[in-house]
C-alpha cells in the first residue's frame, strides 16, 4: 500500500484534488483518472487491486470503473495537457528500482576513470528526483 499511499499524494499534489472525495466533479473524475491510469499502466497493478486501494480510503470503486477511467485518460491528456506534463514528470522524476540496481551494478565494476563519472552523473540524477519528488510531496 506504501506505492499506492505516494502515487495518490502525488497526484493529489499536482492536481490539487482529493482523489477520495465523494464529489463527481470534472476535476475529481480527471484526478482519479489520472491516478487509475499510473497505477494500471505504469505499476502494472490489476484493476481490482486499485479498485481495493480506493475502498480502503473508503471511496467505492470497482474493475469496471477503474477500467474505464484508464482508457479516459487519453482523452483527458488532450483536453488538459498539464496532465501529459505531469505524467511525464511522474514517468522521468521517481526513482525507480532499476535505477537504484544500475547504480549499484556500475560501483561494483569501477575500473575507469570514465565509469567512476557514469556513476556520479546517475546519483546526481537519482538526487535531484528524490529531491523534486519530496518537494511534490511537501505540498500535500
Amino acid at each position: 500500500m506504501e506505492e499506492y499511499d505516494r502515487i495518490a499524494n502525488l497526484v493529489m499534489s499536482l492536481t490539487e484534488t482529493d482523489i477520495f472525495k465523494n464529489r463527481r466533479t470534472q476535476s475529481h473524475v480527471d484526478a482519479r483518472a489520472f491516478f487509475d491510469y499510473i497505477m494500471r499502466k505504469l505499476k502494472n497493478k490489476t484493476y481490482q487491486s486499485i479498485a481495493k486501494y480506493y475502498h480502503t480510503k473508503g471511496k467505492s470503486a470497482d474493475h469496471s470503473t477503474i477500467l474505464y477511467r484508464t482508457n479516459l485518460f487519453e482523452e483527458i491528456k488532450k483536453r488538459k495537457p498539464e496532465y501529459e506534463t505531469w505524467l511525464n514528470i511522474i514517468k522521468n522524476e521517481i526513482i525507480s528500482s532499476k535505477e537504484l540496481l544500475i547504480v549499484f551494478d556500475k560501483i561494483k565494476v569501477l575500473k575507469t576513470p570514465d565509469s567512476l563519472e557514469q556513476v556520479k552523473e546517475l546519483v546526481d540524477k537519482l538526487s535531484y528526483k528524490e529531491k523534486f519528488y519530496n518537494t511534490l510531496i511537501d505540498k500535500t
